[in-house]
């Protein structure tokens, strides 16, 4: 078993991806293009439905969004009550972030080396299809990880490997992804990281009419989840919740 299956909880077959590069790294500073944009509203919006469903109760006060990306979604499902907002992600994303949301605070770092203190913690943190993109994602989870409130909770996604590749995918052929995980082994290393996953699912990986979600979950039931159902999302606490 190779060192990366063994770490990350992986089949002992699946070779990384260690050339993948990153979205929006340092020489592309024009990255997020208005193509890109429409992209980023499309994609895991199921994802921040679920987190904007969290964020309309009454325990959730304060967000952190890790990876954000343009916030485009945040600021179309945000609820209406009051929120503290704090997003994380490369400082390419800084202007369209002050923009789109200009009530959040913003805080450009690495993801794969941040090692920082924002000064406060919050009751719900998402991380939505970033930890494919990092070749150590442990620094990313130990910074939600301390930054989380007192019973606070994660909603982190990523592909499905299995649905999406296959069940004899061995490495990943999207140029940016250095690994992906399938369900089991996703569970495994979020419960290997001191997370108690609350639940785990499958959603659509774009924007999707209810009863096309609908019909994913009932062709993933049967055994037949197609390829568009394959961004799987866990609910996560910290282990013991405190």
């Amino acid at each position: 078993m190779s060192s990366d299956s063994r770490r990350y909880c992986i089949k002992p077959e699946y070779r990384p991806n260690l050339a993948a590069g990153h979205a929006g790294a340092a020489g592309e500073p024009d990255y997020w293009t208005p193509e890109r944009i429409a992209l980023a509203s499309r994609y895991q919006y199921d994802v921040y439905r679920i987190a904007a469903e969290l964020m309309g109760g009454a325990e959730v006060a304060s967000v952190l969004d890790v990876g954000s990306g343009p916030p485009v979604k945040l600021k179309a499902l945000l609820p209406e009550k009051p929120l503290v907002l704090h997003l994380v992600d490369q400082a390419q994303s800084a202007l369209l972030a002050a923009k789109l949301l200009p009530q959040a605070v913003f805080t450009a770092a690495d993801l794969e080396t941040i090692d920082l203190d924002l000064g406060r913690r919050f009751d719900l943190a998402i991380c939505a299809d970033v930890i494919e993109h990092l070749r150590d994602p442990d620094p990313c989870l130990a910074f939600i990880r301390r930054h989380l409130a007192p019973g606070g909770a994660l909603l982190i996604s990523t592909p499905e490997r299995d649905i999406l590749r296959g069940l004899d995918c061995r490495s990943c052929p999207h140029p940016m992804h250095v690994r992906e995980w399938n369900r089991d082994e996703f569970a495994r290393f979020l419960q290997s990281r001191n997370w108690q996953v609350l639940s785990h699912g499958n959603l659509p990986q774009q924007r999707t009419a209810a009863p096309l979600r609908l019909l994913g979950r009932v062709l993933e039931r049967l055994g037949h989840a197609p390829k568009w159902y394959s961004c799987q999302l866990a609910l996560c606490r910290r282990d013991g919740g405190t």
